[in-house]
């Protein structure tokens, strides 16, 4: 949960850092625009990754063995969630690149919104572990 935490305030920060900061480099219009459409592609294909993984590894059979105990099981979700919130901290930091790069706040704060959404999504409250714990028993009831 304080990885979850700090990876949102960290969120905040950079996009505090790219409304505040602004730095011009030179760089052509166009080729500004190119380095935007690039990098928004890139922050959308990994959104489909984390949430994909997020959805497919949780009660993958590879992940979960029968043999494993609720203890083991729980330490390799923790360890699922600090991977999948450390990629998703490259999303703001795309974001802040982006704002750096040139173009302005008023373009890229959905960046911003957007990773601190996901971060929200992917931070393992005491809910949403319930659910997913629930399922768990479903799926395993040896468990």
């Amino acid at each position: 949960m304080i990885i979850g935490i700090s990876a949102l305030v960290s969120t905040v920060i950079y996009a505090l850092l790219a409304k505040y900061i602004t730095i011009d480099l030179g760089l052509a219009p166009k080729l500004r625009e190119d380095i935007y459409g690039v990098l928004v592609l890139v922050i959308i294909l990994i959104m489909i990754g984390i949430l994909g993984a997020r959805k497919s590894i949780y009660y993958s059979p590879k992940l979960i063995k029968d043999e494993y105990s609720l203890t083991q099981i729980l330490e390799k979700w923790r360890t699922l969630d600090i991977i999948l919130i450390a990629v998703a901290e490259i999303i703001p930091l795309l974001g802040l690149v982006i704002t750096l790069l040139g173009l302005p706040f008023e373009r890229t704060w959905f960046i911003f919104l957007t990773a601190g959404l996901l971060m929200i999504i992917l931070m393992p409250m005491g809910v949403k572990v319930r659910s997913k714990l629930s399922i768990l028993r479903n799926q395993h009831p040896n468990i």
